[in-house]
């Protein structure tokens, strides 16, 4: 992880180490926003509330409405999956949560082994170049032997190099013969502005820019090269997470982009294995998303993470993402105020410890991006 910063404060050694404490106050959050972290947020609910004594009333219907509602006032917190670019005086950043997006799809059972794709041939299948599941390049992708990291654990964890990537004891070697179905496919997509979106078609169009032509941006329509009104019935919108997984689930030989926890609430969906830029085959997964931001910038006065979608780091998952806390430099209430910083620290360092079934990295205190987490936190008041 690359840091840029117009400086480097220090942090108080008690502030890196300590959670923020609960108040005698107890108080009543609202949220609105991604519905990728919708998941995350409810099953730590319990934890945070017996933390914080606060509660939080979140509603995940995603990032573009979270950056509505943060911005006119409605709610307390906004979350959102990419930058609020028209964020009003007051509104800033905190990133917290680092996360991968899942590239899933349901082929009818018809194939028990997880697809290898590219990103070029993901590229391909979502702007609609690639129409059929037996296409030469995806039969190509899944039949590549798989070069696939194990990392060097100690103590039961996963250890870290010095920028935060787990580092890699071995790789193994994989082959796994499929035969594909000769199926259309039918591409999924989120409706309206969404944070997922935003961070699935930027990887697109960084990584595969020979075929994701367009600039990537939160309106799948708009930064697809495709028209996809001329293919009603190859393209079919979703409003959020639970429903386009829902969806998945429910149309046969079907493909789309997700948090990968809301895929394993569904038998019939599976989640593709990513090619990277040095060809390894990654998982949608902590370690995964761990190399890919440690590639990455994260820019410690904004709190803005800037993506390598060319890195060559081996381990690296190409389609992460990382969740913003929009929140306010001045609430005019201190209960408040106190009580957002508690939500956000609670979500940035507390959820992780809780919450063990979802691909969200954990973020330590003294690490870089806990640091400038706290440093922002400050900033609330």
């Amino acid at each position: 992880m690359r840091i840029s910063s117009i400086s480097k404060v220090a942090i108080l050694a008690t502030a890196a180490v300590m959670a923020i404490a609960p108040s005698a106050v107890a108080y009543d959050l609202t949220g609105q926003g991604s519905s990728a972290v919708g998941n995350y947020i409810e099953k730590c609910k319990v934890a945070y509330q017996n933390s914080s004594k606060d509660t939080f009333t979140y509603a995940a219907t995603g990032s573009g409405d979270g950056r509505t509602a943060i911005n006119t006032g409605t709610k307390d917190i906004g979350y959102s999956d990419g930058v609020n670019t028209t964020a009003p005086a007051g509104v800033f950043h905190i990133p917290a949560a680092v996360w991968p997006i899942g590239v899933v799809y349901n082929l009818n059972n018809s194939a028990s082994k997880p697809l290898q794709l590219s990103v070029t041939t993901v590229a391909g299948i979502f702007s609609g170049s690639i129409t059929r599941w037996n296409d030469p390049a995806i039969i190509a992708d899944t039949q590549r032997a798989r070069k696939i990291a194990v990392f060097k654990v100690s103590k039961g964890k996963t250890v870290l190099d010095a920028n935060g990537s787990p580092v890699v004891d071995h790789y193994r070697t994989l082959t796994i013969p499929m035969t594909m179905p000769d199926k259309p496919i039918t591409v999924l997509y989120r409706t309206g502005s969404s944070g997922t979106t935003e961070n699935f078609t930027k990887a697109l169009a960084g990584a595969a820019p020979s075929v994701w032509t367009k600039a990537g941006n939160g309106t799948f329509a708009t930064a697809n090269p495709l028209d996809i009104s001329t293919r009603p019935a190859s393209f079919q919108g979703f409003a959020n997470s639970a429903a386009i997984a829902a969806g998945a689930a429910a149309n046969k030989y079907s493909i789309t982009y997700v948090e990968p926890s809301y895929a394993t609430q569904f038998p019939a969906l599976k989640v593709a294995s990513i090619l990277n830029n040095v060809g390894n085959s990654t998982a949608p997964d902590v370690a995964g998303a761990q190399a890919m931001f440690a590639a990455s910038s994260l820019d410690d006065a904004s709190g803005i993470i800037t993506w390598a979608y060319t890195t060559k780091a081996p381990a690296a998952y190409l389609f992460t993402a990382t969740t913003y806390a929009m929140v306010k430099s001045n609430y005019a209430n201190a209960d408040k105020s106190a009580a957002v910083k508690r939500q956000v620290d609670f979500m940035a360092f507390g959820c992780a410890d809780t919450v063990k079934d979802e691909p969200m990295i954990p973020i330590s205190r003294t690490s870089d991006l806990g640091k400038a987490i706290i440093k922002l936190e400050a900033k609330i008041a």
